[in-house]
């Protein structure tokens, strides 16, 4: 698309880089010559990640249940750049917590991972957003809680959070120019999922229920976070974009 070419030389923060959606969207805006830098958990896979970002990837470790460990990233990327572009949220869990078997410390896993650090890290990032040119905040969310699925309560209560966030971040900083919108991916088929969950019969019951009849992959992800942070979304803000192959159709 040629409105990508306005991601050369520009510099973009995401959350989650080192596998699966997070990844393959790393790879794409490296590839449109964009400064990436990302945080994961895991060392190797992260380093991995960089390395095959053409020299474009940055990865600083982090494990954003911890806030200290958040600024301490914020502050890794401050002082290689001055400004950053564009910001994306996207690092999860989606364990699996029937309601019977829920616990304090599962409500404050979920919490700590899948919604508090998108408040924090872009609270961290603010300031270095103000400074940038892109001015676009995009948060992964998921179409699972809007489907009800279970078990998956907790999870669903953390990922529905996201979007009153991302509404009541976009009124807040479109004063300043600042955009925020959210996607919401159906399930994708990335490495993870086909190997610890998805079955032959999820297959066959995705291909029965959405639209369009073909899997997820993380590339129909990409392409529509990549839309979203570019000029060519310039006049969409606080907005829930579904990519899910018509299965939940708003």
């Amino acid at each position: 698309m040629e409105y990508r070419s306005e991601f050369a030389g520009r510099v973009a923060v995401v959350t989650g880089g080192s596998e699966g959606i997070g990844l393959d969207l790393c790879r794409a805006l490296a590839s449109a010559g964009c400064e990436v830098f990302f945080c994961a958990r895991n060392q190797q896979r992260g380093e991995a990640a960089a390395a095959s970002m053409g020299g474009r990837g940055h990865f600083i470790r982090a494990d954003l249940a911890d806030p200290r460990q958040i600024g301490a990233f914020a502050e890794g990327v401050g002082r290689q750049v001055s400004a950053v572009d564009y910001l994306v949220n996207n690092a999860a869990v989606d364990d699996r917590i029937s309601f019977e078997h829920v616990t304090l410390d599962a409500c404050d896993r979920m919490w700590q991972i899948n919604l508090r650090p998108y408040l924090l890290v872009t609270r961290a990032f603010l300031n270095l957003l103000r400074a940038g040119h892109g001015k676009a905040v995009l948060n992964i969310g998921t179409t699972n809680y809007m489907l009800g699925l279970e078990p998956f309560t907790v999870y669903n209560a953390t990922k529905s959070g996201i979007l009153g966030f991302t509404r009541s971040l976009a009124r807040e900083l479109g004063r300043e120019g600042i955009r925020a919108n959210m996607l919401s991916p159906g399930w994708v088929m990335t490495e993870k999922q086909l190997r610890e969950h998805v079955t032959e019969q999820d297959k066959a019951d995705l291909l029965r229920d959405q639209a369009l009849k073909f899997l997820l992959e993380e590339r129909h992800i990409t392409s529509a976070a990549m839309f979203l942070l570019s000029s060519a979304a310039a006049a969409i803000t606080g907005q829930n974009l579904v990519v899910d192959a018509g299965k939940h159709m708003q």
